[in-house]
């Protein structure tokens, strides 16, 4: 039997993981066997060449999507088989990427403008679901139109290839040692920034034109507690590395982002966090409108950290959860536990 490259693994994953799980599994093993039969059907008919034969053999299954909903008998018929594919993709993106941005917008400007209250939760989430609605029935609507429109057959959808397929979403362990790299790195430039502050300028503002950007005062409790965070942080940097993403890793990571984001949080908001030389530094350059909304920008930008943070992890859980069950020989997955790679 000819051996496949990733490109096969890959077409077997996109197929398969819009499937239940149980039905995911099994699709994915015939789809991979039914591959490789055609590759070598098309080496020994000389269709194709060795180097060409996995290409035209996934070319000629076609949009993976598509196969995996004949597959399932459950036809794509909300916009029809034709474009649904292109709408589902370009309505996540969409989703992914506006709702939160409009969402985001409304809740600095009722900050901005004065307007926050105790209503201010609710009115934010009308608009995350008013945004989330408006944006699909407006993209549905488009693609209904453009599904309705008649054209020739050359001027149809761009047929697809398998050059459209994506990356492998499982990092390998290469990655994941630049990963650690990279993530050790910058840990590393946070501990000597932090201890800077205790070393180079004094406790009374200034050193030889230097001044603290954190109160020294921190360093009675809050600065010792985000330097322990910072080498657990290393710790799990390295437990992502050996084991692969797990579900317990993305658990910890949520844990950690909530450890850091609480206390800074609170230390902004209570005006604890900086030096109060620097502190009047700036307001000496900032009118009142400044000054109000930049510790907002500030809190916004730590707690949109962290959600992110917590997202990624538990995306990619589920990412790497779902392709394990596929029981795949080409894609490197640890299944020791799931995934997470929010660290």
């Amino acid at each position: 039997m000819t051996a496949t490259t990733d490109l096969t693994d890959r077409y077997v994953i996109a197929a398969a993981r819009s499937l239940p799980r149980r039905q995911g599994r099994e699709f994915a093993r015939e789809l991979e066997e039914r591959i490789r039969d055609d590759i070598d059907a098309r080496i020994a008919s000389g269709d194709s060449t060795p180097d060409a034969a996995e290409f035209d053999a996934l070319a000629a299954l076609g949009d993976p999507a598509l196969l995996a909903a004949s597959y399932a008998d459950r036809p794509p018929m909300l916009i029809g088989p034709r474009w649904y594919a292109a709408w589902k993709r370009v309505l996540v993106i969409i989703e992914w990427s506006a709702v939160p941005a409009i969402t985001g917008a409304y809740l600095l400007a009722q900050f901005i403008s004065g307007e926050a209250d105790a209503g201010t939760i609710g009115r934010t989430w009308f608009v995350l679901l008013t945004s989330a609605i408006y944006i699909a029935f407006f993209t549905t609507a488009i693609f209904a139109a453009i599904d309705r429109v008649p054209t020739s057959p050359e001027a149809d959808s761009v047929p697809w290839t398998p050059a459209f397929l994506p990356a492998a979403p499982v990092a390998s362990r290469t990655d994941r040692r630049a990963g650690l790299i990279a993530k050790l790195s910058w840990l590393a430039v946070l501990v000597g920034l932090l201890v800077w502050q205790q070393f180079g300028p004094d406790s009374w503002g200034e050193t030889d034109g230097v001044l603290p950007v954190l109160d020294p005062a921190l360093w009675s409790f809050w600065l010792p507690y985000f330097l322990v965070l910072t080498a657990l942080e290393a710790a799990m940097a390295v437990w992502l590395f050996r084991s692969g993403p797990t579900w317990p890793i993305a658990s910890a990571n949520l844990v950690l982002a909530l450890a850091w984001a609480v206390p800074s949080t609170w230390l902004i908001v209570t005006g604890q966090l900086f030096a109060p030389g620097f502190v009047e530094l700036f307001e000496a350059n900032l009118d009142a409108d400044a000054q109000q909304v930049l510790p907002i920008l500030l809190v916004g930008g730590i707690v949109a950290g962290a959600v992110a943070d917590a997202i990624v992890g538990f995306t990619a859980a589920a990412r790497t959860s779902r392709i394990a069950s596929l029981g795949l020989g080409g894609i490197e997955v640890d299944t020791a536990a799931g995934t997470g790679a929010g660290v």
